[in-house]
């Protein structure tokens, strides 16, 4: 897969904004309903258990330390998803979905990368009241 190729045409399919920080790192602007928009990175790691590249793609749903967040109803939310995961990285709580990259589709990484989007607005939404990221 040429990672830089795939991100140009998703952002185009999309209506969407993407910039290429390097050839392993992608930034997306996803557009929602109202005119508002989720920032999304999607970026080629490699799985020190695996050993194999992995393509992870994540955003932000709201700082941890601002927030009274209820995890446990955010897992139990996540067992509605198909992708998307919650995780916590850099005092943020993010949604993330990552598969590895030998295995990945230009469909299948549309759909993770549109999940992690939606869900993360979603959940901001829930938890803050607001549209921060």
């Amino acid at each position: 897969m040429n990672f830089t190729a795939f991100s140009q045409k998703l952002a185009n399919d999309i209506d969407g904004e993407y910039t290429e920080y390097d050839s392993r790192h992608s930034v997306f602007i996803v557009p929602l309903q109202d005119k508002r928009f989720q920032t999304v990175i999607a970026r080629i790691v490699e799985s020190e258990k695996y050993g194999k590249e992995v393509v992870k793609v994540t955003s932000k749903v709201c700082e941890v330390a601002a927030q009274q967040i209820d995890f446990v109803k955010a897992l139990e939310a996540s067992t509605e998803l198909v992708h998307t995961r919650f995780i916590v990285e850099d005092g943020y709580l993010k949604t993330e979905a990552s598969f590895f990259l030998d295995n990945l589709t230009d469909s299948l990484i549309k759909e993770m990368i549109l999940e992690v989007t939606y869900t993360a607005d979603e959940w901001e939404f829930i938890i803050t009241g607001q549209d921060n990221f």
